[in-house]
């Protein structure tokens, strides 16, 4: 069973015609498979829309249209949804100094998908950085914007 977990650059692709979109949707059809999102990619999710329908790139309208999509597709169960715990706090701390480079976010999520690393889980962003250091640290990675 493939065990996806995608970060905010992966997730609106899979609502959003954009450079990565057909892989995002390539890997969400596959039967069997586990799409496991962090709690705080959706928060990240709906200010990436927010932001966008702010700056007109897209309509206030199709910014609801998209989140309304998500929610549907939340409740049906296509997102199975994982929240940091302590253990994940206190991993960050030795990850940040392990990988300066990187932000806090992605601090979080490599802290988070290597606790899911004995689910042989592919980590799924258009993050560089991310990908980088998620390899580095002997998880699968996939860049959807590589297609």
């Amino acid at each position: 069973m493939p065990y996806y977990y995608f970060d905010s650059s992966a997730l609106v692709k899979r609502y959003s015609m954009e450079r990565g979109t057909r892989i995002v949707n390539k890997l969400m059809v596959k039967r069997g498979k586990v799409a496991i999102l962090p709690t705080w990619t959706v928060t990240e999710f709906y200010t990436t829309l927010a932001n966008r329908a702010q700056q007109g790139d897209i309509t206030r309208d199709d910014c609801y249209s998209v989140i309304h999509k998500f929610e549907i597709e939340s409740k049906d169960g296509l997102y199975q949804f994982i929240a940091p715990t302590m253990a994940t706090y206190l991993a960050t701390k030795e990850l940040a100094l392990e990988y300066p480079f990187l932000r806090a976010a992605q601090v979080m999520h490599l802290a988070l998908a290597l606790e899911l690393k004995p689910l042989r889980l592919t980590v799924v962003s258009a993050d560089t950085q991310l990908l980088a250091a998620s390899k580095t640290a002997g998880l699968h990675i996939i860049n959807p914007e590589e297609d």
